[in-house]
């Protein structure tokens, strides 16, 4: 079945579905350009004026996830760092079978580009800079270690690891890492 009026973003949407559904039988380098095209019922010209590597495809699915947190965040009434944080963790959860294939094919590395692109540092201080660069790194970690991990923690299971442990914690853990103990 061939689609056609449709948006390029639905169309986008195609493409990445297809390649996730062939990548639960077939590894991701082993997987056609034609494979996905016919998969995704789409034209090979269509799929080379949105993406011109399957990589693409994976920037563009974590794009699309972060495109889902930031709304899931806005429509929020009652917005804190928990809830933030917590939002994010309950995206990401609901995307768990495709980032885990993702991560199974090694290619969780392109989550970190679309966190720096998505928390953009443009016009704000060095300083800023600095922190939110930090924080993106802790996102970025957090996230492949969960992925990992099976992200068989549930995402308020996250939130308490990454946010609720006291600061006597932090604090040891920091000591052990500085002192070697």
């Amino acid at each position: 079945m061939r689609r056609k009026n449709i948006t390029s973003e639905l169309m986008m949407e195609y493409i990445a579905d297809a390649l996730l559904l062939l990548m639960k039988h077939k590894s991701f380098n082993d997987i056609t350009i034609g494979e996905v095209t016919k998969k995704a019922g789409v034209n090979r010209s269509t799929y080379y004026r949105h993406f011109s590597t399957k990589e693409s495809i994976i920037k563009f699915y974590f794009g699309s996830i972060m495109n889902r947190y930031k709304l899931n965040f806005q429509n929020l009434k009652h917005k804190t760092f928990e809830t933030y944080i917590k939002t994010m963790f309950d995206t990401f959860y609901k995307e768990k079978d495709k980032l885990l294939l993702i991560h199974k094919s090694n290619l969780s590395s392109y989550l970190l580009p679309i966190l720096i692109e998505n928390f953009n540092t443009d016009n704000i201080s060095k300083i800023n800079q600095f922190r939110i660069s930090y924080h993106i790194g802790g996102i970025n970690n957090c996230m492949l270690l969960w992925f990992s991990h099976n992200m068989q923690e549930a995402p308020n299971e996250m939130l308490n690891i990454v946010i609720k442990q006291n600061i006597d914690k932090s604090n040891s853990l920091f000591n052990s890492l500085t002192h070697g103990s």
